[in-house]
């Protein structure tokens, strides 16, 4: 039998760690049989996944190297993007939004944090928790999406509405990012595409051309924001991976979006 402590049977959710995955090492989250995170508990920087090297491109290209940040992260993971901004910028400050708290206990008991990253835990429904913060809280630099149930996003985190009431917690030149995962026909990465376009001004789109082709498996990651995004730093720092990273904005981006529907609460698939 495998280790014990790398196995979580519980009441919520069912999730694995699998060590020795990376090509540097490091364990797999494995949830409901999909791969969610990757980390490397000796090197935070080893980004294994490309869905999590695109997320921090974003980070990296909108701000300079090693100021400290405000994040706030909906979706804790095994917590790979917080431990890489901790690691690159000293000082910041993040707080982590996650609906399972067995599933981050299980995390943390294999993978502790460094004791230098300052991170803040909140267990509750991330549209309830920017619902009950957008009342009493705000100023966060960036706003990380990445809620997932196995392989399926919960929709009431990508509607129009939900976007405005996160954009209520963000500093004037504050950005959004939503990974999402590109499911067959493109649908769901569209759909948010345009409904990110309805709330900001300027919206970008970061993905393997295969990808975006529809011929290979993997992550559109969108970043929204209403000051102008600096998309050539960010594709820099997004096109360093094993295959190339296209980036669609303006003219591909509605090509991109096409005639995809701005998703609102109560629609009928809701």
């Amino acid at each position: 039998m495998g280790d014990p402590r790398l196995e979580l049977d519980g009441e919520q959710v069912s999730a694995r760690l699998l060590p020795e995955r990376g090509t540097h090492g490091g364990y797999s989250l494995v949830i409901e049989g999909t791969t969610q995170s990757h980390v490397n508990p000796l090197d935070p920087l080893d980004l294994q996944l490309e869905y999590t090297r695109l997320i921090a491109s974003v980070v990296d290209g909108c701000r300079d190297a090693g100021v400290p940040l405000r994040v706030l992260h909906l979706g804790a993971g095994a917590l790979t993007v917080p431990r890489y901004v901790a690691a690159t910028r000293a000082g910041s400050v993040q707080h982590v939004v996650e609906l399972h708290r067995e599933l981050l206990d299980f995390v943390l008991e294999v993978l502790p944090l460094d004791d230098d990253v300052e991170l803040t835990v909140e267990f509750d429904d991330g549209r309830v928790a920017v619902q009950r913060a957008a009342r009493t809280h705000g100023g966060y630099d960036l706003a990380i999406v990445d809620v997932f149930s196995g392989s399926i996003s919960p929709r009431h985190m990508s509607t129009l509405e939900f976007f405005d009431e996160l954009r209520m917690l963000l500093a004037p030149d504050g950005i959004i990012v939503v990974n999402t995962l590109a499911t067959a026909g493109l649908g769901m990465s569209r759909e948010v595409a345009a409904t990110l376009g309805s709330v900001d001004a300027d919206v970008l789109a970061l993905a393997s051309p295969a990808v975006v082709a529809g011929n290979s498996l993997g992550n559109v990651v969108l970043a929204a924001s209403a000051e102008p995004l600096p998309g050539e730093a960010i594709l820099r720092h997004a096109d360093t991976g094993p295959r190339p990273i296209e980036l669609l904005r303006d003219e591909s981006l509605e090509a991109f979006v096409a005639d995809a529907p701005v998703r609102r609460d109560g629609d009928p698939l809701d």
